[in-house]
């Protein structure tokens, strides 16, 4: 084992203890409950990544429209904590389940698919996602009777479907 995977194993035992690690993680809790939606627009045979000028028309009278088979997904999280006087961003992107933060512009924690690729501690940052968790925690806390019943709300939902196509189909 050369010295630098004897310091990754190091930093991901740090990482694991300090509860950074993963979509639980610290750092996914903060995306996901003061961050924002990264939306992407679509579809299967073509994907857009960037927003076209909304105000470009090509005739007065058209509208922009989009297309049946496109849709929009979120591809990830993003938190900017400029707002609160920090110089620190995070980023989670669902499908490689890539996390990065970053402080001060240098990239103080990345991870991905599960994986440590870098992480430098610092009681500074560190100091700042803790406040940060403190706050998320409690906005979650009480997110969950809204999420139950919308879960509860879709659920019917789903059933009501499955009910009513199990009926069309076989006279049930």
């Amino acid at each position: 084992m050369n010295k630098e995977e004897q310091i990754r194993e190091a930093r991901t035992i740090e990482a694991v203890r300090k509860s950074y690690m993963g979509l639980e993680g610290k750092f996914a809790l903060i995306a996901k409950n003061l961050g924002h939606s990264i939306i992407q627009q679509g579809s299967s045979s073509f994907e857009q990544t960037f927003l076209e000028d909304a105000f470009e028309f090509q005739d007065e009278n058209e509208i922009p429209i989009m297309d049946e088979d496109e849709k929009s997904y979120e591809i990830g999280m993003h938190f900017d904590a400029l707002s609160r006087g920090y110089n620190l961003t995070i980023s989670v992107m669902h499908f490689m389940r890539e996390i990065v933060c970053r402080y001060e512009g240098k990239v103080v924690y990345k991870e991905i698919s599960g994986e440590l690729e870098g992480y430098v501690p610092n009681e500074d940052w560190e100091k700042i996602i803790d406040e940060l968790t403190g706050i998320s925690k409690k906005i979650e806390i009480k997110k969950r009777p809204i999420e139950r019943e919308k879960a509860k709300v879709s659920n019917e939902k789903r059933k009501n479907e499955i009910l009513d196509y199990l009926r069309n189909k076989w006279g049930l």
